[in-house]
């Protein structure tokens, strides 16, 4: 390791802010771990991480992890309010939006590696991000007191085995991946990273652990305060992804908490509370993350800023799905949502707001988060003591009313945790 004197959990703690620290004094548990869907869409003795290795030890061999221990909950979470901006939506327009946009940590999407672990410099996400238009977005938000990360994301069963496997060549390939991203992030001046890995085999998860420590190391000397953050799913595969992560140095694990309704699923919230369909949901992912020992501080439940829309047989809340759905993005429905008249319904059990419309000869069922139907979501992750919640992905809600309120509501502790 590059500094013989790495920040201790502690350190990194501050930088998330004081409700965090309150937290961690009344609920006396550890200190912990964290994007998205591609298309939708101090001197100090290191710490011990939950895995058994020093931190920022740097060491990247595999450890066996230990039983799982659901963690407890404490009395109220967090109020930490994570938004990812993916390279589609850097545009002048956006930049502008952004100073209103009261996140306390900026996500840029993001950056990924090629064939030899080698960042792509010819992808149109490393160019926004270390152009111009990204520096500016750093800039700015560190003048608003925002934090910032860079995202990498490495999506595929093939590239993710190419990558983590255990073997000479994929050693060589993260390698160079974890230097080359550690260079990236003390060039732009972000204030740590985020890993979005997805679509891994659970052979290839020590190299992935790997990968993160390598990270949890350098980035002690890209800036002493920097965070690591990872991106998992809301499935099985993700919370074990998690506590993997968690063991190997990660801050904060964002449980993309979206998704359970898909093209092609039933009709229905991409973000249940409850699902009537499968019973795979919000409660479910969390309770799946705390039991395999991923500690309440370290989750920010991701939500979406998006809907699914389908083809169906009629206008009844059941019915059939006859095709494909697609992704539904607000703000480029604003003409629909701000129409005089238009008055979604509102199904109370999953909670998400939709509505059904005739499409030429047949019917349209379209479910998305509102306002009405985000807010009890964040104040289920404050129910639950998480560290925070977060969203995929700022710019999807831009020119529609009640999204940055309700920002500035949880960021201030005005989301009263659910009963």
């Amino acid at each position: 390791m590059a500094n013989a004197d790495p920040p201790s959990r502690a350190t990194r703690l501050l930088r998330f802010g004081a409700a965090a620290v309150v937290l961690i004094l009344v609920a006396g548990v550890g200190w912990a771990a964290a994007g998205g869907i591609f298309d939708a869409t101090g001197v100090v003795t290191p710490t011990a991480t939950p895995g058994g290795t020093p931190r920022g030890s740097g060491e990247g061999t595999a450890t066996s992890p230990p039983a799982p221990t659901p963690t407890p909950r404490p009395p109220t979470g967090g109020t930490e309010l994570y938004g990812y901006l993916p390279y589609w939506q850097m545009s002048d327009r956006m930049a502008a939006y952004l100073d209103r946009v009261p996140v306390s940590t900026l996500a840029l999407f993001s950056v990924s590696a090629g064939s030899s672990g080698g960042i792509r410099h010819g992808e149109i996400g490393y160019q926004r991000i270390t152009g111009d238009r990204g520096r500016g977005l750093i800039a700015d938000a560190h003048a608003r007191g925002q934090r910032v990360e860079l995202v990498f994301t490495s999506f595929g069963y093939k590239l993710n085995t190419r990558l983590f496997a255990d073997d000479p060549q994929a050693e060589a390939r993260r390698a160079r991946a974890a230097r080359e991203l550690l260079e990236l992030a003390a060039d732009l001046g972000v204030d740590g990273l985020n890993v979005d890995v997805e679509r891994i085999e659970g052979e290839v998860s020590d190299g992935y652990g790997a990968f993160l420590a390598a990270l949890d190391a350098g980035l002690a000397s890209v800036n002493p305060k920097a965070t690591l953050s990872v991106a998992t799913t809301a499935s099985h595969t993700g919370a074990t992804l998690a506590a993997t992560a968690v063991a190997r140095g990660a801050d904060r694990v964002f449980l993309m908490g979206y998704d359970y309704h898909w093209s092609g699923s039933a009709a229905g919230a991409s973000s249940p509370v409850h699902n009537r369909d499968t019973g795979i949901d919000l409660n479910w992912s969390i309770a799946e993350y705390v039991n395999l020992g991923v500690p309440r501080d370290r989750i920010l439940l991701g939500l979406p800023l998006y809907g699914m829309s389908w083809p169906v047989a009629g206008p009844g809340r059941a019915a059939e799905v006859l095709g494909k759905g697609s992704v539904w993005i607000p703000t480029k429905h604003a003409d629909t949502l701000l129409a005089k008249g238009f008055s979604p319904a509102f199904d109370a059990y999953e909670i998400a707001d939709y509505f059904v419309t005739l499409d030429g000869d047949g019917w349209r069922a379209t479910y998305y988060d509102s306002p009405r139907s985000l807010r009890p979501k964040l104040a289920l992750a404050r129910s639950q003591g998480l560290a925070g919640a977060g969203f995929w992905a700022l710019g999807y809600e831009y020119g529609l009313p009640g999204y940055l309120d309700l920002m500035r509501d949880f960021l201030a502790g005005r989301v009263a945790p659910a009963d």
